[in-house]
């Protein structure tokens, strides 16, 4: 097996980091590997915000809770109640407290934003993966997106859409053990 799918095969959603420092260049290394992804009519939307202190993304995380309370309220199903009752626990921190959360942000004229953003995102969590640093997207830090206040705060221009709000930092735990995958996923072959 070459080294590419080694990486596929052994990256992992990391939630339990050590307080070790990412360098900025690694940061930034991360961010050109997301850049080489492919783009919708090579529109190349994604833009970048990095946050690397720890007391405002835990800031963030306490706004990114509120705001997905607010978004869950009236629903019955079992896995929302599940995060309600993860999100309204006041020590939880959605961003694991990874010592970096980088949020993609894509331009609002693109064509196929989230599609270019995730491509982007994956680039940098394998890039990461092989340089032995975890990463994990936070879908729960999506509904910061639509917070007005928290955009002026970061400096995104308006009619920006946050896509992937992703953290990176050194795993706590050497041994990640792969999930089980379904292999039995093709519908059908036409030849």
């Amino acid at each position: 097996m070459n080294e590419i799918f080694r990486n596929i095969y052994a990256r992992r959603s990391v939630r339990n980091y050590l307080h070790d420092e990412v360098p900025d260049e690694v940061i930034l290394d991360l961010i050109k590997a997301g850049i080489r992804a492919p783009s919708a009519i090579n529109e190349q939307p994604w833009r970048f915000v990095i946050v690397k202190n720890r007391d405002i993304i835990a800031e963030y995380s306490s706004r990114a809770k509120e705001l997905s309370l607010e978004q869950f309220q009236g629903s019955d199903h079992p896995e929302v109640q599940g995060l309600i009752r993860m999100v309204s626990n006041p020590k939880f921190n959605i961003f694991y407290d990874a010592p970096v959360l980088v949020m993609i942000f894509s331009r609002p004229d693109a064509l196929v934003p989230e599609i270019d953003c995730a491509l982007a995102a994956e680039n940098m969590m394998l890039s990461a993966w092989s340089l032995g640093i975890g990463s994990c997207w936070i879908g729960l830090a999506v509904p910061l997106g639509g917070d007005e206040y928290f955009l002026k705060e970061v400096g995104v221009p308006e009619g920006y859409k946050l896509v992937a709000p992703l953290i990176f930092g050194y795993p706590a735990k050497a041994d990640h053990k792969p999930t089980p995958r379904d292999e039995d996923v093709v519908l059908r072959w036409v030849k």
